[in-house]
């Protein structure tokens, strides 16, 4: 694309008007075993602990959000380096985790079963069948929670733009699992029920997700790999379920049990958590969250996370390079990823990296001469259904401060 085409506000407004997350094999008391309550750390006390101490394998320079469960940020320049993720950098969410499972290395243990509507089947049994790989964005939904906090305040771990990656699981299509287990099960209006083997903490509800059934079975699998690798224990090892285009929270982790049920869920990490307002509210209101007048994080938002430069960069005067990533549900093509250097009085196009996996993230660039001085930096990307990010992102504000995509803005300082 021609990075000097130059889009008015206004054209941009008609544009997006167009349409609307060494092997394991000892897991003796896995079920028992948990981490303690961990301490949850606001952004300026974040690097006080070291990420490779919590998590075997994991990189220091990670930005440990709370200590256990175990949440961990990705710095955005450590992002910029590789196209996909490396599992050591992979930002890490978790609402529960064994003892055991804080460690980036695969879980050897051919044993485990999955118990598939009613039938079970081993991870032996699955590494004989037919596998895939899809590349991904991994997104955790409360990514970007701090920005809606600049509104008013959210509850939750204060997300920078970190809690996502781009990975690439390998695995067993769930549909073609229930053809090897001779399931035939109608679908229709119905949900997928998926639950770890994970336990609860103490007085909370365990956490176990619902999907639309028809959707899981066009785009569900279960992951036994990542990036090439047995499926690390701290990302869900040895079975994870993953459908690609979802948020980060619905891709159950340490898989134990798939069903069909006739409805969504009522568990409290289904309802009211992981789930957003079905109409705008104003920042700062309380909401009561139910099934009826709320949406589950299902699939994402599309989105712009600029890598380079990050916010409060000190850039040299001249020219400068301006790279990020952009990605959505992948049900359509992410077509074009608009840049302002004015707070969105004009926009310019930038040159895009077309992955070959529509549920990947689609790489921008575009050089710019800047003077000294501070410097506002916008991001917009749309999509081929015409879908874009608003310019206020705080208009999809909501108390837990789920599905941020509001326009990138970055502000850096040029001498």
């Amino acid at each position: 694309m021609n990075s000097n085409v130059s889009i008015s506000r206004r054209k941009l407004l008609k544009l997006s008007a167009a349409g609307f997350g060494g092997a394991v094999t000892g897991l003796a008391g896995f079920n028992s075993g948990r981490m303690a309550s961990g301490v949850s750390l606001n952004r300026q006390q974040q690097e006080v602990l070291d990420a490779s101490q919590l998590i075997t394998g994991k990189d220091k320079r990670l930005i440990v959000l709370k200590s256990g469960p175990a949440v961990f940020e990705t710095p955005l320049e450590l992002l910029n380096e590789s196209h996909i993720t490396p599992t050591e950098l992979l930002f890490v969410r978790n609402n529960q985790q064994p003892k055991s499972m804080a460690t980036i290395a695969g879980v050897l243990q051919d044993d485990w079963a999955v118990e598939v509507l009613g039938k079970s089947i081993t991870l032996g049994q699955l590494k004989e069948l037919s596998q895939k790989s899809v590349e991904m964005v991994l997104q955790c939904s409360g990514n970007g929670r701090s920005l809606f906090s600049l509104d008013a305040q959210t509850k939750g771990t204060q997300w920078g733009r970190g809690g996502v990656g781009c990975v690439s699981f390998g695995g067993i299509k769930l549909s073609k699992v229930l053809d090897h287990l001779g399931i035939d099960v109608n679908v229709d209006g119905k949900f997928l029920l998926a639950e770890g083997k994970d336990k609860p903490l103490p007085d909370k509800e365990d956490f176990l997700h619902t999907l639309p059934a028809v959707a899981a079975l066009n785009r569900s699998m279960l992951a036994i790999s990542m990036n090439g690798k047995p499926l690390p224990a701290i990302h869900g090892g040895p079975v994870r379920l993953i459908t690609p285009g979802v948020f980060g929270t619905m891709h159950i982790k340490w898989l134990g049990r798939l069903s069909v049920v006739d409805s969504e869920s009522s568990n409290y990490n289904h309802v009211p958590r992981y789930r957003v307002p079905n109409r705008r509210i104003k920042p700062g209101a309380e909401f009561d969250f139910n099934l009826e007048n709320s949406k589950s994080n299902w699939n994402m938002k599309v989105k712009t996370v600029l890598l380079n430069p990050i916010e409060g960069a000190r850039l040299t005067a001249g020219k400068n390079k301006i790279q990020g990533v952009a990605f959505n549900d992948g049900f359509a093509d992410i077509e074009t990823v608009l840049v302002s250097f004015n707070k969105g009085e004009t926009w310019q196009q930038s040159e895009l990296k077309k992955p070959e996996s529509k549920f990947s993230w689609t790489h921008f660039e575009i050089e710019k001469e800047l003077a000294a001085g501070e410097a506002s930096i916008w991001t917009r990307a749309i999509d081929s259904r015409g879908r874009s990010q608003p310019l206020n992102g705080s208009v999809a504000w909501n108390p837990r401060g789920y599905e941020w995509n509001g326009v990138e803005k970055v502000t850096v300082n040029v001498s």
